[in-house]
């Protein structure tokens, strides 16, 4: 597909995902709405008209939209709401089709974490290019470009090499289940390594790492487990073979252990590595998927190139 090609379906994603996030009356009569702020609604879709103050969490209907402006009505009035405080009462699901970053505001100014291609989202609003997401329980609220977003499912890449192969869950978000909420390094260091490497996701991979900017594989886990306190080699072959750490058989891997990985045809047997989090899965920066994802390690080629783990915290 060329890239031109690219560019015009993209644009006709952010079209679609407008349409469908602001009632657009080709699709649309009415959606229901709330604001997300304690803000005005105007007499006209023009900030010098008539205005009144209206409160967080009020719910109005939204009967169509247009240059940043919600036409909107409540209890038989009618009104215009910048589109950037209306959001849908009922989210709409969405597909990230490539790894990106999640920020607290449509500016762009702050980084709350990265998502990974193949992650499911819930879109609630629209701000000029960005789109509001939350997680599915509602907790976390940010923002991510539109362009980034599918209304249908993603299929993951599973055609691998070198340090990685085989899909499996590859690219999927992280479980909630296994997540961390450790933040600092004053609490347990297997769970801040963890912190770590989760709003991580999605960094993009190069042979030439700059951290925490890109990764490899070797230099990703020299990161996190580093934030942790942790000092280990920085090379594949070193974190492998690196007796220090204590050698753990795959039935025996915790949560936090390093993963290694035979994957190429050479003298030694740890050419990749990875964070394990429990449950079979594990993060690591991948070479083919050129992004930090995560991907499983209870079957497939992980399962089947699996060398050891080693335990970097007692």
């Amino acid at each position: 597909m060329s890239k031109r090609v690219q560019r015009f379906l993209r644009a006709v994603l952010v079209l679609t995902l407008a349409a469908l996030l602001a009632g657009s009356s080709a699709f649309a009569d009415s959606i229901a709405v709330k604001l997300n702020a304690t803000t005005k609604v105007y007499q006209s879709a023009d900030a010098s008209s008539k205005s009144v103050k209206v409160p967080k969490n009020l719910k109005l209907t939204l009967k169509g939209v247009s240059n940043g402006w919600g036409k909107v009505s409540y209890k038989d009035h009618i009104g215009y709401v910048r589109l950037k405080y209306l959001d849908r009462v009922d989210a709409v699901k969405a597909y990230v089709t490539e790894g990106a970053t999640v920020y607290k505001d449509a500016g762009a100014t702050k980084k709350l974490g990265s998502v990974a291609a193949g992650a499911t989202v819930y879109v609630v609003g629209v701000d000029g290019s960005y789109v509001r997401i939350r997680n599915k329980s509602g907790a976390q609220v940010g923002y991510i470009k539109a362009s980034v977003l599918s209304t249908g499912k993603v299929d993951s890449d599973s055609s691998e090499s070198g340090d990685v192969g085989g899909g499996d869950a590859a690219a999927e978000a992280v479980p909630e289940s296994l997540r961390s909420t450790t933040s600092s390094a004053s609490g347990s260091k297997v769970e801040y390594t963890i912190y770590v490497a989760q709003n991580l996701m999605g960094t993009p991979y190069s042979t030439s790492a700059n951290p925490p900017e890109s990764f490899d594989c070797a230099k990703f886990c020299h990161y996190c487990y580093g934030k942790a306190g942790a000092s280990i080699e920085s090379s594949s072959y070193g974190q492998g073979y690196d007796d220090s750490c204590a050698k753990i058989a795959y039935d025996n891997l915790k949560r936090g252990d390093m993963v290694c990985f035979d994957t190429v045809s050479d003298s030694d047997a740890c050419d990749h590595t990875g964070i394990y989090l429990g449950n079979g899965y594990f993060i690591h920066a991948s070479s083919a998927a050129k992004k930090v994802i995560l991907s499983s390690l209870s079957s497939g080629y992980y399962k089947r190139t699996f060398s050891w783990g080693r335990r970097v915290f007692d």
